[in-house]
Parts: structure tokens; C-alpha cells; sequence
């Protein structure tokens, strides 16, 4: 396919030492700024032994350790609601939002929360474009940061959020949508409902992992382009395609390296690692926090014009963790849902669709939907309860099975 949209700044088009120079002459005040308003990261960069003062290039970085996703959800809870991150007062945030572990995040700005404007404009989102948003706004900050990305590039968007699937279908019959952002399973439901059938002009995708041939399906039936992004709700944007498709260009506000899991030594280039990100934001920077996500910096160069680094994608992840409808399910999420009840998680695929199935043994003595509540109050995620018979489940064994095959 030919590309959907130019750079969206001069940013996208440095050179790499610019770019370079740029996050170095950051670096300091970044620092200093953390150790000076957030005693978390202050705490942080003593026990690691290591000052504002020590860390002048990106190389430098490697005398923190890798911040791991479990430790941030440690500091929140011993130092609510932000773990002692803040660089600011509570009256200078609009929005709290939380996400599953429980982790709180401040919303970042008013304009372009997270940054996905960049993202959007990439692929092709503009100026009277209408626009679904299905993220949610409820709680998490998804919703709320694609909004304003697409809002800020002159959309008008449609805050459906998550489920009402019958409204957002008569919408589509009632209203020109020309865009779509949101999960690709969840276009893919809509897709197949409409009537008469959706054609759209843009979609930008997240939260799932979506295969070539479910892309090529959507692009067919909808007759428009699907493109996907990569970002967290810690972090906002990391990563996204452009109309080259060769990869995911990382945004132009985080520094993002590719390190060894074990040992958080930051890796060469082309060699597969886990995404660690610093960011530089005067609200709530993050100091190498650990993505739990596996993946590798492609070589420079895109045909579409922007000279920013890439990543191949989301390759994989470190650790136990498992993406299920676009929602991080840890085993934690598990045991706290099933409490005494001996069962696990068993993830699937039913066409484009997640499955996630909580599968206890007979007999069973909480009633299913006490547990089908407990576990989407813990993991943001519903799952249905499949009883099986005594000593079916193995003991001691994993307490989340993941058998989707990509």
C-alpha cells in the first residue's frame, strides 16, 4: 500500500545525531527534577547508588536498573497513589486513571494525552474525519488519550468506549464514520454486524496482536487501511506504523532501548530484547521502566521519509504475563480471583477473538458468577467458568495456559 500520510513534524525527519543531542541536553533536568520532587525516584537512584549528576548520555542510562513492571506496582502501594513519582502537586492533574496490578497514572497535559496524535496522523487520521473511538474511557486512559490525539488533529470523535455494540451499530448506519480506533477483534465484530455494511477510510488498532491475514480480512470488507500503534499506560505512545508498513517507527518524546532481560545491559542492534523506556515528562517521568515486552530495532531507513529508529513489533513477552482483549492478565490477577478455589486461566483464540476461560475443579463451592466477577474486578477482563472433574488440573502446574498459536 502507498503511504497514507507525511511526517508529522520536522521531529520524525532529524538525523540521528540531532535526535541524540536532543535527549542528552534533556537528561540532566530529567534527573534533577526527579530527585529533587519525587522522592520514589530519589529512593530509587540512591539505592542503585547513583545521582542526578552521574547521568549525562543515554549510555549512562545503564547505571539504573531496569524498573520492572511488578516494582512500580510495589512503590504505588507503598506510597499512594503514584509510588512518590510525581514531580508535581495533585492539583496540577486532571485525571487519575488504573490500570490492572493496581498501577495509577496521572493523565499527562490536556492536549494529546499520551501522544497519539502522531500515530493517528500516520495513519491517515484528519480533519473532519469522523471518528469511533472504542477505547474505554472508564478508568484506564485509553480512551481519553486516542480522543484527544484525534481531536487535536481536527476529528470529530464518537466516545462509544467499550460494549453498547448494538448503539455503535446503529450509529454506523445513521452517521458517515470514516475512522475507526480501537481493538481489532472488536472491529472485526463490527464488521461482520453491520447493515448495511461499514466501509470506512482509516482504522488505527492497539491492545492485541494482530495477524497479516486478519489485517488483509478487515482492509477487504472495509475497503479502507488498518494500521496499528504500540503504547502502554505508563508510557503513552512508544511505537507506530506508517504507510510503508516496514515496522514501527518510536515516538520522538522517549528514549528506548533494547535490553537483556536478565541483566538489563542494553543490547546491539538487530539482537531481540525486552523494550525499556525513559521518558522526559515534567508531570511523571518513568527512568528505564521495563515494558515486559520482547522485540528488536530494525536497520535505519524508511521509504516513507521519517529517519526515526524502529522496532519489528511486539515479539513476545518477559515473564508470565499474557495480553488477553488488549488488558495485561498476570498470575496474581488469577489467585486473587480464584482465592481458595484450586483452578487457573486458559487463554484461546475463537476466530479473531480472545477466549478466556477460568476452569476450577468439581466441586466447586462459590458460585460461578461470584468468580466471573472477582476475576474482571481483578484483571479488567471477563472470562467464563468451565467446571472440570476432580484431579483433572495438575498440581503445582502454571496458573495461566496460553494456547493461542500466531
Amino acid at each position: 500500500m502507498t503511504v497514507v500520510a507525511p511526517p508529522f513534524d520536522e521531529l520524525e525527519t532529524r538525523d540521528e545525531a540531532t535526535r541524540r543531542g536532543d535527549i542528552e541536553a534533556r537528561l540532566p533536568g530529567v534527573l534533577a527534577r526527579a530527585w529533587e520532587r519525587a522522592p520514589g525516584w530519589r529512593r530509587w537512584l540512591e539505592a542503585a547508588g547513583v545521582q542526578p549528576a552521574d547521568i549525562t548520555s543515554v549510555q549512562d542510562l545503564a547505571l539504573l536498573p531496569v524498573l520492572p513492571k511488578r516494582e512500580l506496582q510495589t512503590m504505588h502501594a507503598a506510597d499512594p497513589p503514584f509510588g512518590g513519582l510525581l514531580t508535581v502537586g495533585l492539583g496540577e492533574i486532571p485525571r487519575l486513571f488504573m490500570s490492572p496490578g493496581p498501577i495509577y497514572d496521572p493523565q499527562h497535559g490536556r492536549s494529546d494525552v499520551g501522544g497519539f496524535a502522531r500515530a493517528l496522523h500516520a495513519a491517515g487520521f484528519g480533519a473532519g474525519d469522523i471518528v469511533l473511538n472504542t477505547f474505554s474511557y472508564h478508568l484506564t486512559p485509553a480512551g481519553h488519550a486516542f480522543d484527544s490525539g484525534a481531536v487535536s488533529l481536527g476529528c470529530v470523535v464518537v466516545p462509544a468506549g467499550v460494549g453498547n455494540t448494538e448503539q455503535q451499530l446503529q450509529l454506523l448506519a445513521d452517521v458517515p464514520v470514516s475512522g475507526y480506533i480501537g481493538t481489532p477483534s472488536f472491529l472485526d465484530i463490527l464488521l461482520t454486524r453491520a447493515q448495511p455494511p461499514w466501509r470506512f477510510r482509516t482504522a488505527l488498532v492497539a491492545g492485541e496482536r494482530m495477524t497479516a491475514d486478519l489485517r488483509e480480512q478487515l482492509e477487504q470488507r472495509s475497503g479502507g487501511r488498518v494500521s496499528q500503534t504500540y503504547g502502554t499506560a505508563d508510557l503513552g505512545l512508544i511505537a507506530y506504523e506508517c504507510g510503508a508498513r516496514d515496522g514501527y517507527h518510536l515516538g520522538e518524546s522517549h528514549h528506548v532501548e533494547i535490553c537483556d532481560p536478565a541483566t538489563g545491559a542494553p543490547l546491539p542492534q538487530g539482537e531481540t530484547g525486552e523494550v525499556v523506556v525513559t521518558t522526559f515528562s515534567d508531570i511523571y517521568p518513568m527512568l528505564r521502566l521495563g515494558t515486559g515486552d520482547l522485540s528488536r530495532e530494525l536497520p535505519a531507513g524508511c521509504r516513507c521519509g521519517r529517519t526515526s529508529r524502529r522496532l519489528e513489533g511486539v515479539l513476545g513477552r518477559v515473564g508470565p504475563g499474557v495480553k488477553v482483549r488488549g488488558m495485561f492478565v498476570y498470575d496474581h490477577h488469577v489467585t486473587r480471583a480464584l482465592g481458595a478455589t484450586a483452578g487457573r486461566l486458559v487463554v484461546s483464540r475463537d476466530g479473531n477473538q480472545d477466549s478466556a476461560v477460568l476452569e476450577v475443579e468439581s466441586p466447586c463451592a462459590v458460585p460461578e458468577a461470584v468468580l466471573t466477577g472477582a476475576f474482571r474486578d481483578a484483571a479488567k477482563v471477563r472470562a467464563e467458568v468451565r467446571i472440570v472433574p476432580a484431579g483433572t488440573l495438575p498440581q503445582g502446574g502454571p496458573m495461566i495456559i496460553d494456547e493461542r498459536t500466531w
